[in-house]
């Protein structure tokens, strides 16, 4: 236990003894991370924004006109137990008809209201969670007794579905692109550090160090690393997305009513991930570029430095 304390303080004086190099990787990874985040924003934007027209296209389902009570609200509770229906509202037609004749001008609302029959039948309007799965409800609710028609468009149901699944594997695409690249950079600027101090490693393992003596320290600086790169990416990402926010929001609601997300709902699990890619990103390739100096010789001489 003190010979693991000893190499984690070990760790923390590397950082500062080498702060350059320290502050050059955290300069890198926080430059990748923060790329990997504002890509995310945006296309966690982009769905909000397809999520928000499919919210709107609904499917009406017209009742009889000589349904009972009884059995419409029997109508309800079978459309509402289907499977991919997120939301159920009902449409009476005595309020929908009120509300029809207290838009429409004073002679057609007072010829209307002197025919003293309401023609409209009562209704359902249905949201539907899952849009690859639109057309299967549409199906369903067909079958349903006292149904009198069914308004739906399936059409843009499924132009939205291929909408979103596209943006789906765009977002995984470039996320995952970016990742990579972030790992080729780091990997290579943690090499150029350990390159740095390789007559301090050769000087450990020439004395008789283990090597988990020597790799220790620099596993404590990369998991260091990691967090305060994951960390300032995080607020980077944060303040940025405020900023556009403010900048930004006003227009875009100007022009389609929708609502950019919230960062706050996403900051938490965006700090765990960057900080977990950050460790994991630090420790990997602290541990692979030391790997090469520790098999290579058991020392470097000082006429190769």
């Amino acid at each position: 236990m003190t010979k693991l304390r000893y190499l984690t303080k070990e760790g923390f004086r590397n950082l500062r003894v080498n702060r350059l190099m320290t502050l050059a990787s955290i300069t890198v990874l926080f430059s990748c991370l923060l790329l990997v985040g504002v890509a995310f924003v945006l296309l966690a934007n982009i769905e909000s924004f397809i999520g928000s027209i499919e919210a709107e296209n609904v499917i009406m389902v017209y009742a009889n006109t000589d349904i009972t009570g009884y059995d419409y609200a029997k109508m309800g509770a079978e459309i509402d137990a289907m499977d991919y229906v997120a939301k159920v509202e009902s449409v009476e037609k005595g309020p929908a008809y009120e509300q029809i004749l207290s838009e429409l001008d004073d002679s057609l609302r007072a010829y209307l209201e002197s025919i003293d029959e309401n023609p409209l039948p009562d209704a359902y309007r249905i949201t539907v969670g899952d849009m690859d799965h639109f057309e299967d409800v549409v199906n369903q609710l067909k079958l349903l007794e006292n149904v009198l028609r069914v308004h739906e468009n399936s059409s843009l149901a499924r132009q939205m579905s291929s909408l979103k699944n596209a943006v789906q594997y765009i977002s995984l695409g470039i996320i995952a692109l970016l990742l990579l690249v972030s790992l080729f950079i780091i990997s290579n600027t943690i090499k150029v550090t350990m390159f740095s101090r390789r007559l301090e490693i050769s000087i450990m393992k020439s004395v008789g160090a283990t090597n988990s003596f020597i790799k220790w320290p620099f596993v404590v600086e990369g998991i260091v690393i990691g967090i305060i790169a994951g960390l300032l990416a995080t607020g980077a990402v944060w303040g940025l997305y405020t900023l556009a926010m403010k900048e930004l929001s006003y227009i875009v609601t100007s022009f389609v009513n929708i609502k950019l997300i919230s960062f706050i709902d996403y900051a938490p699990y965006l700090a765990a991930v960057f900080v977990c890619i950050g460790i994991f990103t630090g420790v990997f390739g602290s541990i692979t570029s030391i790997r090469k100096y520790l098999k290579e010789r058991k020392f470097v001489e000082i006429d190769d430095i």
